[in-house]
């Protein structure tokens, strides 16, 4: 069996009982030291449960906290507020973090969408253009803004036009 993570190495299966259920995670212990590292395999587990007597409901939905550690699934969006305490080291022990940490746009990427921007704009002046042009029988009018909407097409669709 691979590691669920980075599915390249054998896995073990840590498996564990919380409130009359068994959760299985399938990790290679290189992943398990990084993904957890500030936890232990016990503490992990243990952010999953919260005390027993501990019953409260979602005033929106009803959905308890125990129903959240049975499933992984909250009931609606009021309930990321009303149980966030609860939520913060789940989160922290199934992420590593709590804040998100993703990939930034490649360094042309705000340009690039700039330009796509002004193509669009200018293609639709274009078309508008080129409508009128036809309406009022301009014949050589619209053979040029046609042969400038192909230009527009080859820079926004690298060559195929939208007709």
């Amino acid at each position: 069996m691979r590691c669920a993570n980075c599915g390249n190495n054998a896995a073990k299966i840590y498996e564990r009982e919380a409130d009359g259920k068994v959760m299985k995670l399938c990790l290679c212990p290189a992943c398990f030291r990084e993904l957890y590292k500030d936890l232990g395999e016990g503490e992990f587990f243990a952010a999953f449960s919260a005390p027993e007597d501990e019953q409260r409901a979602c005033p929106t939905c009803g959905t308890t906290f125990a129903d959240f550690r049975a499933s992984g699934l909250l009931g609606c969006a009021y309930c990321y507020t009303f149980f966030h305490d609860d939520l913060i080291p789940a989160v922290r022990s199934a992420q590593g973090h709590i804040c998100h940490v993703g990939s930034a746009p490649s360094s042309g990427a705000e340009a690039k969408y700039d330009e796509t921007l002004r193509l669009v704009s200018k293609k639709k002046e274009l078309e508008s253009r080129l409508e009128l042009a036809r309406r009022s029988g301009d014949r050589d009018a619209a053979l040029r803004l046609r042969a400038q909407l192909r230009e527009v097409d080859r820079s926004l669709y690298g060559g195929e036009s939208e007709e």
